[in-house]
């Protein structure tokens, strides 16, 4: 490591070093992230609910029916408190 020379690559976030630019995008606030943050987040929670060959919409209906479920949950205790 001594022996090699100081660059631009060692001031960089830690998260982005070595990085493809080209897989990141300024994010309207202005911080940067990566273009497939969306598609990566669908996987994470697809793998959460078990979900291996899935459509997008099972998803999506997974997660309401959790949030119904929450919701009764939730309003079932403030009637009994």
């Amino acid at each position: 490591m001594k022996n090699r020379e100081v660059t631009e690559m060692d001031f960089r976030k830690e998260e982005f070093i070595n990085k493809n630019p080209e897989d990141y995008e300024f994010r309207d606030d202005g911080a940067i992230v990566r273009k497939d943050r969306w598609q990566i987040g669908m996987l994470n929670i697809a793998s959460i609910l078990g979900l291996k060959d899935f459509e997008i919409s099972d998803v999506v209906e997974i997660v309401r029916e959790l949030k119904y479920e929450k919701d009764l949950t939730e309003e079932s205790k403030s009637i009994n408190s």
